[in-house]
Order: C-alpha cells, then sequence, then structure tokens
C-alpha cells in the first residue's frame, strides 16, 4: 500500500458541549463573530452582518438578530446544543413577530422529524417573503487537529423560490440575471479560491462576505452607471458601516502597497453625501450574451479573489 494511503486519518465528531458548555454564554457568542457569521451565511447562502446578540422582544430575548446584505432583511438566529423541542419551535416564531424578522434560522444539534417536518409546513404555508431554515450543528478533528464547526441544513425554503418570481412572473431581464448568477454560482463553487457566492437572485448583483461587518464583495452585470448604458461587470469591495469613511481613509494610507498587489490599479470611490466607500474595477462586456458568460465568470473570480486576498488582512487590522 502506498504511504500517502497509509497516513490517511480519520475523521471523529467531537460533542458540541465539549466545545461549547452554555449557548447563551459561549455559543450565540461564538457564532455573532464576524467570521463565524460568515461561515454560517456560506452555509445558508446570505452575507449576513450587524449581528446583535440578546435582542430584547418583549420580556424575553432572541439569541442573535442579524441582516442579510444580500436583501436587507433582517435574520433570527435561534440556538439550541441539544435536540429541538417545541418551547424552542414557539420562541422562533414569537420572536420573528416581534422582531419582524422574515427569515428565520433555527440551530440545534439535532432536529426531530416532527420539528424538520413542522419548519417544512411553515415554509409551504406561510408567504412568498418569509423563509425557515434548520440547521443541525457538527464538530469535527482529525487526531489531535484544530477542532472544526460544520452546519448542515436539514430545512429550507424550497429551492428559494419563495423569495423570487416565478418563471412566468420575471421579466426577460431578471430571467436574464437570475440565469447568469446561476451559472456564476456553479462557475464560482469549482473555481474560486477565496470567495464563497450566495443564493442566485433576479437583481443585477451578488453580495459575498469578506469576514467582518461593515464589508462585504460584490459581483456587478449591469447596463447602468458612470453615465454608460453599456453593458458591464464590476468587482467591488463596497464599505457601508458606521465608520466606512475613516476605515477607508485608513486604508489609502496603503494604496501605493495595495494597488502594487494587482496586475491594474483599482478605481477608488468616495462619493459625496454618501457614507458608503467602494474600490472596485470595472470591464466593459455583454454579460447577457452567452458567448461572453465564461470569460465574465472567470473575470469576476479573478478579481473578487484578488480583491478577497489584498483586502482582507488589512480588514482584520483596522480599528
Amino acid at each position: 500500500m502506498p504511504d500517502r494511503l497509509r497516513s490517511l486519518a480519520r475523521l471523529e465528531k467531537v460533542p458540541v458541549r465539549e466545545i461549547w458548555s452554555n449557548e447563551a454564554v459561549n455559543f450565540t457568542p461564538w457564532l455573532a463573530e464576524p467570521e463565524n457569521l460568515q461561515l454560517l451565511g456560506e452555509t445558508l447562502g446570505m452575507v449576513l452582518d450587524d449581528a446583535r446578540t440578546e435582542e430584547t422582544v418583549g420580556s424575553f430575548s432572541a439569541d442573535i438578530l442579524a441582516t442579510d446584505t444580500a436583501t436587507n432583511r433582517r435574520v433570527l438566529i435561534e440556538n439550541q446544543l441539544e435536540k429541538t423541542d417545541h418551547s424552542h419551535l414557539g420562541q422562533i416564531l414569537t420572536y420573528a413577530a416581534g422582531l419582524d424578522a422574515l427569515t428565520v434560522v433555527w440551530i440545534a444539534k439535532q432536529f426531530t422529524d416532527e420539528h424538520r417536518a413542522a419548519l417544512e409546513w411553515l415554509n409551504n404555508h406561510t408567504s412568498e417573503e418569509i423563509g425557515f431554515f434548520g440547521l443541525e450543528i457538527e464538530v469535527w478533528k482529525i487526531g489531535d487537529s484544530a477542532r472544526a464547526p460544520k452546519f448542515n441544513v436539514v430545512a429550507k425554503p424550497n429551492d428559494w423560490t419563495k423569495t423570487q418570481p416565478t418563471k412566468t412572473q420575471r421579466s426577460s431581464t431578471q430571467q436574464a440575471q437570475l440565469d447568469f448568477w446561476t451559472g456564476f454560482n456553479g462557475y464560482a463553487i469549482d473555481n474560486a479560491t477565496r470567495i464563497k457566492p450566495t443564493a442566485p437572485r433576479h437583481q443585477n448583483w451578488m453580495a459575498m462576505g469578506i469576514g467582518r461587518a461593515g464589508f462585504a464583495l460584490y459581483a456587478i452585470a449591469a447596463a447602468w452607471g458612470w453615465g454608460s448604458s453599456e453593458p458591464e461587470i464590476r468587482a467591488e469591495l463596497v464599505m457601508n458601516g458606521q465608520d466606512a469613511k475613516q476605515q477607508y481613509e485608513q486604508l489609502t494610507k496603503e494604496r501605493t502597497e495595495i494597488e502594487n498587489s494587482f496586475r491594474t490599479a483599482p478605481t477608488w470611490s468616495a462619493e459625496e453625501g454618501t457614507k458608503q466607500r467602494k474600490i472596485y474595477f470595472r470591464k466593459l462586456i455583454d454579460w447577457q450574451d452567452e458567448a461572453h458568460r465564461d470569460e465574465c465568470y472567470r473575470w469576476l473570480v479573478d478579481n473578487l479573489d484578488g480583491l478577497h486576498e489584498v483586502f482582507q488582512p488589512r480588514i482584520r487590522q483596522l480599528p
């Protein structure tokens, strides 16, 4: 037997209570950290940001209330490091109503068949803009390696159809956008080295996390902007947090070094009258032409991966 095969180890499951002994004291604060919220968002196909823990709902408090920056919707996250129970099912409904959260994420060590069926029933019988997710949390290790958390989706809105118009309801532009992002999602999963694509939607952009609240990467496919009606694609780093202006100015101090990290220097944008700041690449190309799809996907992935690689360590060090 080859040595490389002899050296293969086995994955070993670790009890979740060995890592987080208490939901409120250990697990919820851990999950609210940007890098862990990003992991959850990647599992759900969202970009989660602005996490607030122990959000008050009357005389109760929800574990985490976050925002999906791809849709600007509130996301309620309720944690349970045990098997699901009726009490928590009631809590997620109460908290969602009190906080006006259109997306609900219930995380547990194990889902019973009854509670999985309850979430599926809710997804099938509530309005189109509301979605319920059920996730099981696991922890794994290999030998004496570091522990690795893993989220498994056991219930979700059916193919996200509840958040999008049906094919007969979409305009030709919306259908073209959805087709483009569906193809991009598959290409990025297979070829990207750093970015994690989110769920494709009928819009001209897709948001992706970069590991810190107030920052996101955007892939854009549009036919507007800068006084031009020509079709274009863009890869952007967007800063839209409360301290975006100061953080952008801090990054400009390293502008020369940053620009030398790319083959072509990006554009730096600080529009007056808005707190949002951008650093982006732009390419004029007809993204609706299927003959150009592979070129568009390759260009977007290369530039988004590049933005992630260059800016993530700098963003982490910003005050």
